[in-house]
């Protein structure tokens, strides 16, 4: 197996461009960031990925790492850049790391998940026998890595399963994989409009829709979804940061039907109540939430 080398710088976070600046000057084009930013960043787009590494939210407020591979043709390199990073006073060291196939990796971590006795996600790529009367949903997340293993697509599911009736109509915001479209239908929706700001995601999910022979009934969209759809729905399900929630309330209102039903994770717990007061302000009556290790969900209810 081939032998890689990681070099990770580490500074202040007033420093992190001058960090960039030096990674760039040596020829370093690529390279990983790992800061409170990539957080910010997450926020900015109205989707959230289920594989995010949740170590991000740890990140002091006051540090950044830079993180840069070199395989045994580059070590020249990277023990110059190793020096220069140390003598502008940053902390930095190497190890070895091993060759993986990085685009594919994760997916020994996706195995079949149980929503309910009902209906089970299972990755397109795994052999699977259902149990008698059991759904399966079969899934290839792709680069958009929506598997439905993440708390706040599982809880989101739970609760499509509980709230979609026969024939309902859907609207998926921030799609990703486009695993909670597939949940909806397999939940007795007529029709679902998913959204998403990111081309992988609108790949990965007419994918999928044409995997479990849903693209009839999945219309996928790409854009901002507040400019796209004009629709009303019986439900709208969204996976997204806390404060997009809370900054979308009024906007998601408009595109819940009259006694239809708002499901929203992606919470973290402590964000909990400041969601549940911005959708109780905008109309909402919150039916339920619940939480699952640090991400939380909510039910909620537009007034008639």
């Amino acid at each position: 197996m081939i032998q890689y080398h990681m070099l990770k710088l580490t500074g202040e976070r007033a420093r992190q461009d001058e960090g960039e600046t030096l990674f760039q000057s040596m020829g370093v084009d690529s390279y990983e960031v790992i800061s409170p930013e990539a957080i910010d960043n997450l926020k900015e787009g109205a989707f959230i990925w289920d594989c995010i590494d949740e170590d991000l939210l740890q990140v002091p407020s006051d540090v950044f790492e830079l993180k840069a591979y070199f395989d045994a043709s580059q070590l020249d390199e990277m023990d110059e850049l190793l020096k220069a990073a140390r003598d502008l006073g940053f902390s930095a060291e190497t190890e070895a790391v091993a060759d993986q196939d990085w685009a594919n990796d994760w997916k020994r971590y996706f195995h079949p998940i149980a929503i309910d006795e009902g209906l089970s996600i299972v990755p397109s790529w795994e052999d699977y026998d259902a149990r008698e009367g059991e759904k399966i949903l079969q899934l290839d997340p792709g680069m958009a890595f929506g598997s439905g293993n993440h708390a706040t697509s599982f809880l989101c599911s739970r609760y499509l399963r509980h709230y979609v009736k026969l024939g309902d109509s859907v609207i998926d915001i921030g799609c990703g994989s486009g695993i909670l479209s597939l949940v909806a239908v397999a939940s007795g929706a007529g029709r679902v409009i998913a959204g998403d700001l990111d081309p992988q995601c609108i790949e990965a999910t007419k994918n999928n829709a044409a995997k479990n022979q849903m693209e009839d009934k999945i219309d996928v969209r790409l854009g901002d979804l507040f400019q796209v759809v004009k629709e009303e729905a019986d439900v709208v399900v969204s996976n997204i940061f806390a404060e997009v929630i809370i900054g979308m309330a009024s906007d998601v209102y408009s595109h819940v039907k009259p006694g239809g039903i708002y499901i929203a994770s992606g919470i973290l717990k402590e964000k909990l109540e400041d969601v549940k007061a911005a959708l109780a302000k905008e109309g909402f009556v919150i039916l339920e939430s619940e939480t699952d290790g640090d991400w939380s969900a909510i039910a909620a209810r537009r007034s008639a």
